[in-house]
Formats: C-alpha cells, structure tokens, sequence
C-alpha cells in the first residue's frame, strides 16, 4: 500500500529560494523530493552519532 504524503511549509528568504531554484534546474531535481531525501539522511547522520558516542 503506498504511503501518504503530507504537504510542508518551507520557510525561504527570496534569494535563498532563487539560488535553491536555479540549482534544481541546473541538477534537474525535484525540490520536493530532494529536500526530503536530505532531511532522512540528517536523520541517519545524526542517529549514527548517537549509536557511536554510546561505543
């Protein structure tokens, strides 16, 4: 069963938004997706951190 997805409100300045835009389109990825792929990923890190200092 395919999972739902829920909308998220991203807080940017103008120039921020446009630097993120243009990189997008050079990388020809999706904001969405890559924005959740980063945020997973800061996740993994950051329990990876966790796991070690406990070693």
């Amino acid at each position: 069963m395919a999972e739902k997805m829920i909308e998220l409100e991203v807080k940017v300045t103008m120039e921020e938004m446009k630097k993120i835009g243009e990189f997008c389109r050079q990388e020809g990825v999706n904001f969405s997706e890559w924005m959740r792929k980063l945020a997973l990923k800061e996740i993994e890190n950051k329990e990876k951190e966790k796991r070690d200092s406990k070693s």
